[in-house]
């Protein structure tokens, strides 16, 4: 009886005792061809929270952020930056974002999700980037004077690319004509699979692969110049995540470029994160 006396009494002291759930000073979105990726970082760019959902067309991505943030202490008011595909090249993305999240979240910026990537590996500095995903591209310079090499999209995918892989083994089981159907995403998922029939062995999968990472080595070497200096290269994308396309890749690229000094270097940090630091930038921009 005593002790609910004392505890009903000092309820106020109590309830301060209870540790708020820290706040995000920025929030970082990338959207990639698959998956959509967002951080939340603290104001010395420690995670805090992070979540991730399959990619759909522009149009829905506000109201999934909305609600998502909606979720998170804090996730309404914290400066935002998103990365998505064709940021650039499509202009009525950036603007469209604006106007869609105006009053609802406190969007800063809209960038590429290359200049995500490269920002997650150079800091702001020169560099060559090589993303290898759902598609393929290389980008040499630094963010805002980028030379772009590669990522076309033509309708067969980016040669070398996670599309183009997938489309290659719905090719080698007679489904090719559903990719149409799929889209570049779930078309670039069925890569995996091509990847682990050239694992166990499977020939025609096997010189797939093979190919690919030949492509992808080209790709680089085109970018590179025909310079004879050291090239560094910083790799991103869900298709050079996978261990044994990568080593064949890395040996390809040598290869390719035989008499340079060349190293191959991964971003510390994944580009939802990259872009939550560029927003922690922009905090004090209106």
């Amino acid at each position: 009886m005593c002790l609910y006396v004392i505890i009903s009494l000092f309820p106020s002291s109590i309830n301060s005792m209870k540790k708020k759930a820290p706040q995000p000073a920025a929030i970082g979105v990338d959207r990639g061809g698959t998956w959509t990726r967002v951080a939340a970082l603290d104001a010395r760019a420690r995670l805090l929270r992070q979540a991730r959902f399959k990619t759909s067309p522009l149009r829905g991505l506000p109201k999934k952020l909305t609600l998502l943030l909606a979720r998170w202490p804090g996730g309404k008011e914290a400066p935002l930056v998103i990365a998505t595909r064709g940021a650039f090249s499509r202009g009525w993305k950036k603007p469209f974002l604006f106007k869609a999240l105006a009053g609802k979240l406190n969007l800063k910026d809209v960038i590429s999700d290359a200049e995500a990537a490269h920002f997650a590996a150079f800091r702001g500095r020169d560099g060559m980037l090589l993303i290898a995903g759902t598609g393929s591209v290389a980008f040499t310079g630094r963010p805002g004077a980028f030379t772009q090499t590669g990522g076309a999209n033509p309708v067969s995918g980016d040669p070398g690319s996670g599309r183009w892989l997938g489309r290659q083994y719905l090719k080698l089981r007679g489904r090719l004509h559903e990719a149409g159907r799929l889209g570049h995403g779930r078309s670039a998922a069925y890569a995996r699979h091509l990847l682990r029939l050239a694992l166990d062995g499977h020939p025609h999968a096997a010189g797939l692969a093979a190919r690919a990472q030949e492509e992808l080595a080209a790709l680089v070497k085109q970018a590179a110049g025909r310079g004879t200096g050291p090239v560094k290269v910083a790799l991103a994308g869900g298709l050079i995540k996978n261990f044994h396309f990568r080593a064949g890749f890395v040996k390809a690229a040598r290869a390719a470029l035989a008499g340079r000094r060349v190293s191959f270097i991964e971003a510390a940090i994944p580009a939802e994160q990259a872009s939550a630091r560029i927003a922690l930038l922009k905090r004090g921009t209106t």
